[in-house]
């Protein structure tokens, strides 16, 4: 049986991703609002909370730049700043073809992988992805 080749990708912010998280908490934060102040008008300050929640979804979706590496046996995942990789079981949650959600444990930790940002490697990524063998937790 062969080995799958080593794949190295850098994971980079999506402003994009962060946007559609912003939005859709928005969406979510300003229906609550427009029931609650549709049960009582007195309930107008729970507006307040909808850039609140804006802002926060904006700061949760933010995609840290990674290093993600597959050396033919395991995969490793290097933090930002920091030299020591950490062994990580991967799982493919979502797989639009040109964008990507993956799942690393132990963590969890959520990486979204573009294809516009990791052009030179994709093929080789995805192909790694569900082709290298799965160890067991």
């Amino acid at each position: 049986m062969r080995r799958t080749p080593p794949v190295v990708v850098q994971l980079q912010p999506q402003w994009l991703l962060q946007a559609v998280v912003a939005c859709i908490a928005v969406l979510a934060a300003g229906g609550l609002a427009a029931w609650a102040i549709s049960h009582r008008e007195s309930f107008w300050p729970a507006l307040l909370a909808v850039p609140v929640a804006a802002v926060y979804a904006w700061r949760a979706a933010l995609v840290l730049p990674r290093r993600l590496r597959w050396d033919g046996q395991a995969w490793w995942l290097a933090e930002p700043h920091r030299d020591d990789e950490t062994a990580v079981q991967l799982a493919v949650l979502i797989d639009l073809d040109a964008w990507l959600l993956l799942r690393a444990s132990p963590g969890p930790l959520w990486l979204p992988l573009a294809r516009r940002q990791q052009a030179a490697h994709w093929g080789a990524l995805r192909a790694t992805l569900f082709a290298a063998p799965v160890s067991p937790p």
